[in-house]
């Protein structure tokens, strides 16, 4: 008898565990950043909605864009769990079952938090830790830059803005060897090109998206084209967000900063 309350005991602990282990089936993503995360788990499978910009997924209906939600197309997927990167963005209906889950690093070391806490959310524990040691591999091995160059990022040429202290972008800048010269603890910074120049950059990074569609080249704009820096265009989608490509971001940049700094010896 006492076998058997013992089997049953242990019976109910395991299916308690596995129940909780997947508790979330039906996700929607309205933080685009988040994707990547989702994917590289491979949690695919999960994923009911998503926003308009995230190309991953197909089997998934889209609900919006990240800053505009149809409320009766969330509803009709029936959620459980909803990514978002900023809770105060939306008016999310009340959905009794469905739990918030805010995605929204600013640093390379909360990305690798946040992707430790989807894995053990959806019981991908050993997926995340692989992830994650290779990631740190990534950037291990960056090399050392003698003259730390001054950096600018911009997000946007009109209004003309750009990347703050808790834009993740100045973390990549910083991992990899460089300077963000824009130091308020901010996400994005309003500024004037003037400004700028009197803080005479050494590298001029400028990124094309939805964002910044059709920017003019900064060597070629009136304020910077008597100025020497090196300028650099990068794909918005590869550097706004916060997720593993970040990690390539940094190689990228370190290998720039590195080639620059030789130059400067």
């Amino acid at each position: 008898m006492k076998h058997t309350r013992l089997i049953v005991l242990i019976a109910i602990i395991v299916l308690f565990s596995f129940n909780l282990s997947f508790a979330y089936e039906r996700v929607v993503l309205l933080a685009p950043d988040a994707a990547d995360i989702f994917h590289k788990l491979g949690l695919d499978s999960v994923v009911v909605g998503k926003t308009r910009n995230v190309k991953l997924f197909k089997n998934a209906t889209v609900v919006g864009t990240h800053l505009t939600v149809n409320t009766e197309i969330l509803l009709s997927l029936k959620p459980d769990l909803i990514v978002v990167r900023n809770r105060t963005k939306f008016n999310l209906p009340k959905l009794k079952k469905a739990k918030i889950l805010t995605y929204n690093p600013h640093t390379l070391n909360e990305i690798l938090k946040e992707i430790e806490l989807i894995g053990e959310m959806f019981n991908k524990k050993e997926e995340a830790k692989k992830l994650i040691n290779s990631l740190t591999d990534k950037i291990k091995h960056l090399k050392t830059i003698d003259k730390k160059p001054k950096v600018v990022f911009e997000v946007m040429q009109t209004p003309y803005l750009l990347a703050g202290k808790r834009c993740i972008v100045s973390d990549i800048i910083k991992t990899a060897g460089g300077i963000n010269i824009i130091d308020k603890n901010r996400m994005f910074v309003r500024a004037q090109e003037e400004s700028i120049l009197l803080k005479k950059p050494d590298i001029y990074i400028y990124e094309v998206g939805p964002m910044n569609r059709n920017p003019t080249p900064p060597n070629k704009r009136v304020m910077f084209k008597n100025y020497k820096m090196l300028v650099i265009k990068v794909d918005e989608s590869k550097f706004l967000r916060s997720n593993t490509v970040s990690f390539d971001d940094v190689v990228f940049l370190n290998n720039i900063f590195y080639n620059w700094s030789k130059k400067k010896r």
